[in-house]
């Protein structure tokens, strides 16, 4: 089954920057979680890199290439092992052992 890309709607002030965009509530660990489940998907269909999200209102993607992949894993774990989410990390670090 083919990954449905969530749309980033983000009402954000111009020239916001992505540190006040991770500050927004609940916005992280949304990013987290997609982020985990792109890679996820890229580490089971062999891509080279793999989309996170459509940028709403446009034709743009946020992609990860795959040398951003197992650095960007273990921001994630670090994330879960924080939140105490020990079936998150266990995901993470699985996907990390699989690169």
């Amino acid at each position: 089954m083919r990954r449905k890309v969530p749309v980033f709607r983000v009402n954000a002030k111009p020239g916001a920057s992505y540190d006040k965009l991770t500050e927004v509530p609940g916005l992280k660990e949304i990013i987290i979680e997609e982020t985990v489940i792109a890679i996820k998907d890229g580490i089971k269909k062999k891509k080279k890199s793999t989309p996170i999200f459509e940028i709403a209102g446009s034709d743009y993607y946020l992609e990860l290439e795959k040398d951003k992949w197992k650095s960007s894993l273990e921001n994630a774990l670090v994330y879960y092992v924080e939140h105490e989410d020990y079936n998150k990390c266990i995901e993470c670090r699985d996907l990390i052992n699989q690169l």
